[in-house]
C-alpha cells in the first residue's frame, strides 16, 4: 500500500478551543484526502483526516456553558438551546417536536432509550450509577461504557455519528469523558454536538455520582469538511481550499508541519 493511501492521523491537547478548532481545520484542509462518500442518491463531497482530540481546564468549562470556538456557525441561544433538548424529562424523550427533519432518532434518545430485547434501556442511568460504584470502593473501570448506534439503522441513509462512550474515573472524583464518532462535520456541527452531549453526562451522570468531569476525549474516525464550506475553512484556518494556491507559503506550511 503507498504512504498516501494511508489514512492521516492526527492528535491534539489542549484547553483553548479556538486554537484547537484552527489547528484541526488547517489540517483537514492542507493534509485532509479528499473524498466523496454519502450515498449513491446523495454523495457528497468532503476533505478528512482521522483525529483525536483531547480538551481539559478551560475548554471543558467552554463546552458546559455551550460557548464555541470563534468562526464556528453555531453559538449563543442556539448552543445553549440545543443543550437543553438533551435534558428533558425521560417521560419527553424521543417525542417529535413537528420538525420536518428526516431523522429517525436524537442522541439522548438512543443514550436514554436504548432498544433490546427486553425493553428499553436508560444507559445514562446505568453509567451513573457504575460510576457511583466506583466512587465507593475506589476502584477504576473500564466497562462503564454505552453504544449508540443500533443495528436497525443499518439501512438507513442518517445512522448515527455517535456511536460509543466510556465514563472512565481517574484520580479522587475526577472523571475523562471518551467520545466516538464515526463522523464528524467539523465545519458545521462538531462544536454544537461536544457542547450538547458533555452537558448530558455531567448533568445526568458525573455530578449526580459526585464526581467532576475534567477531561473529553473524542475520536473523530472522519474529522471532515465538505467541499462547499471551502470559504468557511479560509476564514478558520487561513489557508485556501485549493491548495496550490497555497505554494508561495510553502516555507510556512514545513515549518507548521505540513506536507
Amino acid at each position: 500500500m503507498k504512504p498516501s493511501s494511508l489514512t492521516f492521523v492526527k492528535t491534539y491537547s489542549g484547553e483553548n478551543i479556538d486554537s484547537l478548532y484552527k489547528r484541526i481545520t488547517e489540517d483537514i484542509v492542507l493534509d485532509g484526502k479528499d473524498i466523496t462518500f454519502g450515498h449513491a442518491g446523495e454523495p457528497k463531497r468532503a476533505r478528512e483526516i482521522y483525529a483525536i482530540i483531547q480538551i481539559y481546564g478551560q475548554a471543558i468549562d467552554d463546552v458546559l456553558a455551550g460557548v464555541t470556538p470563534e468562526n464556528f456557525r453555531w453559538a449563543g441561544d442556539k448552543i445553549t438551546d440545543y443543550q437543553d433538548s438533551f435534558l428533558v424529562p425521560l417521560c419527553d424523550v424521543g417525542k417529535r417536536q413537528g420538525d420536518d427533519t428526516d431523522f429517525e432518532y436524537t442522541y439522548i434518545e438512543l443514550m436514554r432509550k436504548f432498544q433490546t430485547i427486553e425493553g428499553e434501556i436508560d444507559q445514562m442511568e446505568v453509567s451513573k450509577e457504575k460510576l457511583a460504584e466506583n466512587l465507593k470502593t475506589e476502584i477504576q473501570s473500564n466497562q462503564n461504557v454505552g453504544t449508540i448506534y443500533h443495528p436497525m439503522y443499518w439501512n438507513s441513509h442518517n445512522p448515527p455519528c455517535f456511536n460509543w462512550y466510556q465514563v472512565r474515573l481517574l484520580d479522587d472524583n475526577q472523571v475523562s469523558l471518551r467520545l466516538l464518532f464515526r463522523s464528524n462535520d467539523y465545519g458545521d456541527a462538531v462544536w454544537a454536538n461536544l457542547c450538547g452531549i458533555a452537558k448530558a453526562f455531567d448533568e445526568l451522570v458525573i455530578k449526580p455520582a459526585g464526581c467532576e468531569l475534567v477531561e473529553i476525549i473524542l475520536t473523530s474516525t472522519s474529522a471532515h469538511i465538505y467541499a462547499n464550506e471551502a470559504d468557511l475553512a479560509k476564514k478558520v484556518s487561513g489557508f485556501d481550499w485549493d491548495r496550490e494556491k497555497n505554494e508561495k507559503k510553502s516555507p510556512i506550511l514545513r515549518l507548521l508541519g505540513h506536507k
